[in-house]
């Protein structure tokens, strides 16, 4: 087994493979003296490595990048191989690499997972809706001040849902006829199924039904927005009433989420004392922080001699 070392290393050269694989070699005086094939699968963990590096001020050296990707499935597992050091160093793939590159990428890789986590909002849907015949993106279906708030607010995060009695959990661009619906009318309605709801009772109600439709919509959308690769640490802020929040909460929705790296679930309305009291707390707190947001912005674009 050969070591690669750092110094008058070329930068790795790739060639695609027809079937999305990619062969990444390293060249000695024109001719290759090592190749290792990236599966198609392990290519957003490379690709991912090679950046990470490249920010760091980490010269990519030969198929190093490349053995890291073959050998581990997530970043975080990349990270903790690079500081299995033994007698100096570590064998990585088919390479056997010196405690300084490896641990050296391992701080590169930690200072990357150091950021800030995905922060989501959750907001509950309006019972004010524009009663217009056919169909209208959920966001412009909802109407008034305390739906236009919940909208801006989501607007500042990284991404944002409607919760909705009617629809489950919305993409606030998915098109919606109008409706009048609460979880109140669901309640008591049996219903015939096997399921479980996340907190393991079993679903005997449409209300029931319901509760586990908006865990899995919620589920979904967590997977999809954060990465097993790369995984974030998320932030969930959930915008309801008590008469959304409570059902959800009494049968586990919002304990049983997962995310690849760690998730708080928070509730402003009921925890933060600006927003409590009522409705009208709760448009002005969100106002508020919208308003906050924005000047932070503003300012943050404008030189000494605008502000």
């Amino acid at each position: 087994m050969s070591s690669d070392t750092a110094d008058s290393t070329p930068m790795p050269r790739e060639h695609e493979l027809p079937t999305d694989d990619l062969v990444v070699v390293k060249e000695f005086r024109g001719h290759v003296s090592h190749a290792v094939t990236v599966d198609s699968t392990d290519r957003d963990l490379y690709e991912l490595l090679i950046d990470i590096l490249a920010d760091a001020g980490e010269r990519v050296r030969g198929t190093f990048a490349a053995n890291i990707a073959t050998a581990f499935d997530t970043l975080p597992a990349a990270e903790r191989g690079l500081r299995d050091i033994e007698r100096g160093g570590t064998e990585i793939g088919d390479r056997w690499y010196g405690m300084s590159i490896t641990l050296s990428a391992a701080r590169a890789i930690d200072a990357h997972r150091d950021r800030d986590p995905l922060r989501l909002a959750a907001v509950g849907c309006s019972g004010s809706k524009y009663e217009d015949d056919g169909l209208l993106p959920a966001e412009e279906r909802y109407k008034g001040a305390y739906w236009s708030n919940k909208g801006g607010y989501g607007e500042l995060r990284d991404d944002w849902r409607v919760i909705s009695a009617e629809h489950d959990v919305l993409h606030p661009e998915t098109p919606i006829a109008y409706y009048e619906r609460t979880p109140d009318d669901w309640r008591g309605i049996p219903v015939d199924s096997d399921a479980r709801l996340p907190s393991g009772e079993p679903v005997d109600t449409r209300l029931d039904l319901w509760a586990l439709t908006v865990h899995e919509g919620l589920a979904a959308w967590i997977a999809k927005t954060t990465d097993d690769v790369d995984p974030r640490d998320v932030e969930l802020e959930v915008l309801l009433g008590h008469a959304y929040r409570d059902p959800l909460e009494e049968r586990g929705v919002f304990d049983a989420l997962r995310a690849p790296g760690d998730l708080t679930v928070l509730f402003p309305f009921q925890e933060v004392e600006a927003a409590q009291g009522g409705m009208f707390e709760q448009i002005g707190w969100m106002s508020d922080e919208i308003d906050a947001t924005t000047a932070v912005a503003t300012n943050g674009g404008a030189t000494d001699g605008d502000r």
